[in-house]
């Protein structure tokens, strides 16, 4: 599936995509937290969680990207991205560029706990695309 054009709604904070062949996606919002803390010493807190909630047709979704809070570093390390220098956290970044990169995922959950996986997300990425794209989002 290939994306082919894209579209904003500032009136309504959401940016849209038309999917080639396919239905309009409009993404309605972007979410990045760090996971909560659980009893006993959990190690969730190492954890950082990206959601977009999106529409096709009438059908509204959710995709959440779970991923070691670690890679934020290693990005930074590697010349990838750094989100202190560039002022978008990654946990706002991550969901967006997976649903970019898999419109059609049939799972609503996505865990990366393998650092080269998640750096491959982050191939093609350019902050200030993204920032055009999804300036209403953020």
């Amino acid at each position: 599936m290939e994306i082919v054009t894209l579209f904003y709604n500032k009136g309504y904070r959401s940016a849209s995509m038309r999917i080639k062949g396919e239905e309009i996606m409009k993404i309605l919002s972007v979410i990045g937290e760090s996971v909560p803390a659980g009893k006993g010493g959990s190690p969730a807190d190492t954890f950082e969680r990206s959601v977009v909630t999106y529409q096709v047709g009438a059908e509204t979704k959710t995709l959440t990207v779970t991923y070691v809070r670690y890679f934020e570093k290693l990005l930074a390390q590697q010349g990838v991205y750094d989100q202190e220098k560039e002022g978008v956290p990654v946990n706002q970044v991550a969901a967006t560029l997976f649903l970019e990169q898999n419109p059609q995922a049939k799972e609503s959950r996505h865990y990366f706990n393998d650092a080269e996986s998640f750096t491959k997300l982050f191939t093609t990425f350019s902050i200030e695309k993204w920032k055009e794209k999804y300036s209403s989002l953020v």
